[in-house]
């Protein structure tokens, strides 16, 4: 033995490696049902060669037992990346799928009660009185089952807007969620800094990192890497998130006054997080966080029927497809469109929204403008009307006509006196609508020529523009108070108008509009209504099949992550016999080796 203590240091050596090894298996075991802890393993290796000699073949050296090299973490990076990106789809796609299952419970498509009985009942109730139109037990039913198609459109109409700001309300938590990640990522940073330059191995709080970096990964899409100093950079959405010096917050600001948020980067000036003209696939690979998904649900505005644009047609115009109005018309559907399938489509709610709400305002419409017919009245001045209070003013919704010697010529809707029918009381009342808007009357009755004018009214009693949208419709309370008032009669009591009482019912078989700009055709009250409800089932099942999908890809590679990372109680135990055999075997190599020079002493000594 080239030195005498040379035994004791490689005794001592394994002892101590035996001991760490010892630790760290029971630091495993104790773990074991720890989320997010990444099993620890030590590293072992020959300890220094001393060189003692030499020969013309080898070195004379000998060894000085063995070295722990470190205590690291069992842990794939490349199956970490991978699990993130998936788990940031998952999180796109879900989001998004169960704005979709809230519309459809809305709808009562999950529960059996639909809102298509609504609509039947309205239709029955019109069939039933185009048998006998001035029957008042016929009216009421009508007036019922108005009620009751309004009720529930409005309850439908408002669950969306609800459901709208609930989202925005995650939107807003969400982004407090990831400021709140951030801030450990950072915190985590200096605390690993600090331990690791110091020369040992901060595992646990590298585990909370990486937990943390793992929800991160399923609000927004991160990129990241490590630098010299132990220092985790995080890009979030292709900006710097987590720095060296701490975090950029994420922000919100309100979007035009709608009351809904937009993210923004509060360190670059508030600039948008999302930019809302890219377009998201998968082929662009920006399919990814939660957050997005809230947003692309929720949208960033409110839809009625006027977000969806009608497509003119030629044979409406005098001139044809070469008529200047008709082109004038086209061209602008033609940008209607393109914001309708930039900003309405993609979004579920929206969608949902301006669909459902076209289906009612053409149901109430149609209905209204057969009891209430209308045509145009035009005027070499603006009409005006005296208000309640004695003031005079003019009648609001004309429209413009620039003629060719420069004048301007207006031009008013007014009831079609000559096509109306009558109530059934003593007065012979014309335009009493079934459907009106909330504190708007429909017409502004005036005199011209000493001849009783209706000119439809465009305000309230407010003065704010109205319109046959939904939450702003109601069943008229005269006609529901007075039902005799509904014009269903014919003038100098004619008796029962049948003719007037069929075109309602007449009205459920008109082709009235087309769901969107994609669909050429048009369709009926009721295909219509089955077209709103399967685009949502469609759209439902389509990211069902995407949820379910990314589902199996995070679940597949997170089970890779665990077979890899996870404690093994039974391979814990296992290595824990064995360190404890190699601990017993080096403590007994000491004594060996203790006896040894206790002997050679004793001997040189005597």
């Amino acid at each position: 033995m080239a030195n005498g203590m040379t035994g004791l240091y490689v005794g001592s050596s394994g002892l101590r490696s035996a001991q760490t090894a010892l630790n760290t298996t029971a630091h495993n075991l104790a773990n074991v049902n720890v989320k997010g802890y990444t099993r620890q393993q030590v590293a072992l290796s020959s300890a220094e060669y001393f060189k003692i000699g030499q020969t013309i073949t080898q070195d004379k050296s000998y060894g000085v037992g063995v070295d722990t090299l470190a205590i690291r973490r069992v842990r794939d990076d490349l199956i970490d990346a991978a699990y993130r990106q998936e788990n940031g789809r998952l999180g796109y796609y879900s989001t998004q799928y169960d704005a979709v299952v809230e519309i459809e419970s809305l709808f009562g498509e999950l529960n059996g009660v639909t809102f298509e009985d609504s609509l039947k009942d309205l239709k029955n109730a019109i069939n039933e009185l185009s048998c006998e139109p001035e029957s008042t037990i016929k009216r009421s039913a009508l007036i019922q089952m108005s009620t009751t198609f309004i009720d529930r459109a409005g309850s439908i109409y408002k669950g969306l807007k609800d459901y709208q700001t609930t989202l925005n309300t995650k939107v807003s938590n969400t982004v407090d969620r990831i400021n709140e990640l951030g801030e450990t990522i950072s915190s985590l940073n200096k605390k690993i800094t600090q331990v690791e330059l110091s020369g040992e191995r901060a595992n646990d709080l590298r585990d909370q990192r990486d937990k943390a970096l793992d929800e991160l990964s399923a609000y927004a899409k991160v990129t990241y890497q490590e630098t010299d100093n132990k220092t985790l950079l995080v890009t979030l959405e292709g900006f710097s998130f987590v720095t060296s010096f701490g975090v950029n917050k994420m922000g919100t600001e309100d979007i035009d006054g709608t009351g809904l948020l937009r993210p923004v980067w509060e360190a670059f000036n508030n600039r948008a997080v999302f930019n809302d003209f890219e377009e998201i696939t998968a082929i662009n690979n920006n399919d990814i966080g939660e957050l997005k998904g809230l947003l692309l649900a929720r949208g960033n505005t409110t839809a009625d029927y006027t977000d969806v644009p009608v497509r003119p047609e030629a044979k409406d115009y005098a001139g044809g497809d070469t008529d200047p109005q008709y082109l004038a018309d086209y061209a602008q559907y033609e940008k209607d469109a393109e914001y309708y399938n930039k900003y309405i489509e993609p979004s579920v709610i929206l969608s949902t929204m301006a669909g459902f709400d076209k289906l009612v305002n053409g149901i109430v419409t149609s209905l209204n403008d057969i009891l209430c017919p209308q045509t145009t009245y035009d005027s070499a001045t603006k009409l005006t009307y005296t208000d309640n209070n004695g003031n005079t003013k003019e009648i609001p919704g004309c429209e413009e006509i620039t003629n060719a010697d420069g004048s301007k010529t207006y031009r008013y809707k007014v009831l079609d006196k000559e096509k109306s029918s009558v109530g059934m009381d003593d007065n012979e009342t014309m335009g009493t609508e079934l459907f009106s808007r909330k504190n708007t009357e429909r017409y502004i009755k005036i005199n011209v020529n000493g001849e009783d004018m209706y000119v439809f009214n465009t305000q309230n009693q407010f003065g704010s523009d109205s319109d046959y949208t939904l939450g702003n419709i109601e069943v008229n309370p005269t006609a529901a108070q007075h039902k005799e008032l509904i014009p269903l009669s014919k003038k100098n009591d004619g008796g029962e108008d049948m003719d007037k009482a069929m075109e309602l019912l007449e009205a459920w078989n008109v082709k009235f509009a087309a769901i969107s700009p994609s669909k050429y055709a048009k369709e009926d009250f009721m295909s219509f209504y089955d077209s709103v409800v399967a685009n949502v089932a469609t759209t439902g099942e389509v990211l069902k099949g995407m949820v379910n999908t990314q589902s199996s890809m995070a679940d597949g590679y997170d089970s890779q992550r665990m077979m890899t990372e996870s404690v093994s109680s039974e391979e814990e135990l296992q290595n824990m016999i064995k360190y404890q055999q190699a601990y017993n075997a080096a403590s007994r190599y000491i004594n060996v080796i203790d006896q040894m020079l206790e002997h050679i002493v004793t001997r040189l000594g005597s």
